[in-house]
């Protein structure tokens, strides 16, 4: 079911601009209509026109950044009038398109989204980051080798700077979206926005950017893992979940025999970390916010660590 879902997601995305009717997509899919929508149902926060609403002004955001005008955006994306396009707007964002990119001044657009310039713009975001993850174990961009470090930064925005973007407004750092190319996917190392920016739609803007650009590299999808509470929104941009399970203590077919007790979600892949950490990959809903508690609570002695990805 989730490479159905990723299929029609794929399909949205790439006709955005298109009046996309269910029928569209149930014989895009090969599948009735009535069971595209049980499946919206289980991936999704929203019907799937709603979903599909949702996203095209998803993408009108993203695009008012570029000085384009409001009106020319709006009949892109569908919208015959700019009142309607006004009212949609403020209904999803909770405000108005101008408000939202606080108009063109003469100095240029007050907000933006861009990739990294040069490190110092660099060690800016790294310290901007650092004031999202607090509670994590190691330091975000430090000193050292290790993946996230300052100098795995460096490496690779040196590789590939277009896909380390931020969204500033007034020079002020409100938003990041850090990414890099491996084995033909994007990994998202870092992304979210500071919390005077939360629902105003920066957050979703970056991702349609680091989206836009994944694609126009050639790249097969983004995977980033995400932290509790956070399923939803992901969700909402059209992820969808896989589950890695973890445990010292439970062998692989203990892990398994239980998640056939509780959901019986589909295993994609399973082995031992290191030769002693059991693992088991299973593709789960992001709106099965019981999974983790099942697994952590329930059986006790394991981890979890959800996932996201999207196939472009």
């Amino acid at each position: 079911m989730a490479a159905v879902y990723h299929k029609i997601i794929q399909y949205i995305d790439a006709n955005i601009k298109d009046e996309i009717t269910i029928t569209d997509i149930a014989d895009m899919a090969g599948y009735s209509a009535n069971h595209i929508y049980k499946l919206f149902k289980t991936y999704s926060p929203y019907p799937i026109m709603e979903y599909i609403r949702r996203k095209k002004l998803y993408f009108a955001a993203n695009e008012l950044y570029t000085g384009r005008k409001l009106y020319d955006i709006a009949l892109d994306y569908g919208f015959e009038t700019p009142a309607g396009f006004y009212k949609a707007f403020k209904n999803i964002f909770g405000c108005s398109p101008s408000e939202y990119k606080k108009n063109i001044q003469k100095e240029g657009i007050l907000m933006f989204i861009d990739n990294i310039i040069n490190i110092e713009e660099l060690d800016a975001v790294l310290a901007f980051a650092k004031t999202l993850y607090t509670n994590l174990t190691f330091e975000f961009g430090g000193d050292g080798d290790g993946k996230y470090s300052r100098k795995f930064w460096i490496e690779q925005w040196e590789k590939c700077p277009e896909l380390l973007l931020l969204a500033k407004e007034n020079e002020n750092i409100c938003g990041i979206a850090l990414g890099w190319s491996e084995n033909n996917y994007i990994t998202i190392g870092g992304d979210g926005t500071s919390k005077e920016y939360y629902g105003k739609g920066i957050h979703e803007a970056l991702f349609v950017e680091i989206e836009k650009r994944a694609k126009k590299l050639g790249r097969r999808g983004i995977a980033l893992g995400i932290e509790e509470g956070l399923e939803e929104f992901y969700a909402k941009l059209g992820y969808v979940g896989k589950t890695l399970i973890q445990s010292e203590k439970y062998s692989v077919d203990e892990l398994k025999k239980f998640n056939e007790q509780y959901k019986n979600y589909e295993v994609t892949g399973s082995g031992v970390y290191e030769g002693y950490v059991n693992q088991l990959w299973v593709n789960s809903s992001l709106l099965d916010k019981e999974l983790k508690k099942k697994f952590e609570k329930d059986i006790g002695d394991c981890w979890v660590q959800v996932i996201v990805s999207k196939e472009l």
